[in-house]
């Protein structure tokens, strides 16, 4: 039996079944394209972590703090890690420091300076960079302040940042432990080396905001752009992944494809919705279900909603990505192709949007 750990944020968590969401993850799917006899899926991933903060809440290493099994929180991970078994990494978009700092207390990493080459630091986390948390680290309101967040957003931040510090163990990864993007990526892919598995990293799927057809970076936008290029944060993934000679799995290419092959309007059938108060409409998890496609193809048609979600999958759209990922780890191991289902064992329903587009999204991959 293989086993497929999945580590991540939003993007790659579970959110339930068809029946009861709009939103989705493509954890949510990835089993559906297995023979369950021989792969089995499980999910770890979480919405709101980066590589930092999913350390610091022991939900990758056991700090004896972390070990409900109710769904979705099957952590920590590492001590169920199997010698053949695959964990696939996907972090990126709460790591993204591009934008105002005000989530650096418990998500954003530092991506670091380039040196001349445009290659990104690879430092990882060591234990005698943590610090207490007892208190907010005295450095966060100055790093705030120079990013442009304003006095008293500054205050509230702090006051929110330290009811978060309970999620963590006596001691934690600061945003500015000295630790980087690709360092906290390093420190994953080893521990599962040492485990004898498998580490394959995953690009992080790209944000739906377009000009001129095309995709295009901004703050918050996987590191938005610097002197090497835009996008800094997945150039930084694929560095790792050559240095290290990890398998790696480009959702991030795949997804930006995708949506130009669409454009904007159709691709925006493939994401979320929001309500009037920008609050993502249809999550069981979040005490608010919807039927998929039914609910959302109503308010699609109706415009009973208050825009789009332009970073989170619907049901359909995590459902596309799922089978990309499932095809291209199929290309991996002899064994993950052999259980690879020539049908799924579900196909989730497409909405009423895309229907002229379906049979091209599920078809020859080649074609997008």
């Amino acid at each position: 039996m293989i086993t497929f750990h999945l580590i991540g944020d939003s993007l790659v968590t579970a959110y339930g079944k068809d029946e009861e969401n709009i939103i989705g993850g493509w954890g949510d799917h990835l089993g559906c394209f297995f023979d369950e006899d021989k792969l089995q899926v499980r999910d770890y991933a979480q919405a709101g972590r980066s590589t930092r903060s999913f350390l610091n809440e022991g939900r990758f290493l056991d700090d004896g703090r972390f070990g409900t099994n109710n769904f979705p929180y099957l952590g920590p991970v590492y001590p169920k890690i199997k010698p053949g078994d695959f964990v696939f990494i996907e972090f990126g978009h709460n790591d993204d420091d591009s934008r105002p700092k005000v989530n650096l207390f418990d998500r954003m990493t530092p991506l670091g300076e380039p040196d001349e080459a445009g290659v990104y630091p690879t430092v990882m986390p060591q234990e005698y960079m943590k610090v207490p948390n007892t208190s907010m680290p005295k450095s966060y309101p100055e790093i705030m302040r120079q990013s442009g967040v304003s006095e008293e957003e500054i205050g509230l931040l702090i006051e929110k940042g330290m009811e978060l510090m309970p999620r963590y163990g006596r001691l934690h990864y600061s945003y500015d432990c000295g630790a980087t993007y690709k360092g906290y990526l390093k420190f994953y892919v080893d521990a599962v080396r040492f485990r004898g598995a498998v580490p394959v990293l995953v690009t992080p799927t790209c944000r739906l905001r377009m000009e001129d057809g095309h995709i295009v970076p901004f703050e918050g936008h996987h590191g938005n752009k610097d002197a090497f290029g835009s996008f800094p944060r997945i150039r930084a993934v694929k560095q790792l992944a050559a240095e290290l000679e990890v398998p790696m799995i480009d959702l991030f290419d795949y997804s930006r494809r995708v949506f130009e092959y669409l454009g904007y309007d159709k691709a925006t059938y493939l994401q979320s919705i929001l309500d009037e108060d920008g609050v993502l409409i249809g999550g069981v998890r979040m005490g608010r279900p919807g039927s998929w496609p039914v609910d959302y193809d109503l308010r699609r048609r109706n415009n009973s909603f208050g825009g789009f979600d332009d970073t989170h999958q619907n049901r359909f759209g995590s459902y596309l990505f799922a089978r990309f990922i499932a095809r291209q780890a199929a290309e991996l191991d002899e064994n993950i192709a052999a259980a690879l289902l020539w049908q799924p064992s579900k196909v989730t329903a497409c909405p009423e949007g895309l229907l002229q587009e379906k049979d091209a999204l599920l078809g020859d991959m080649s074609l997008i």
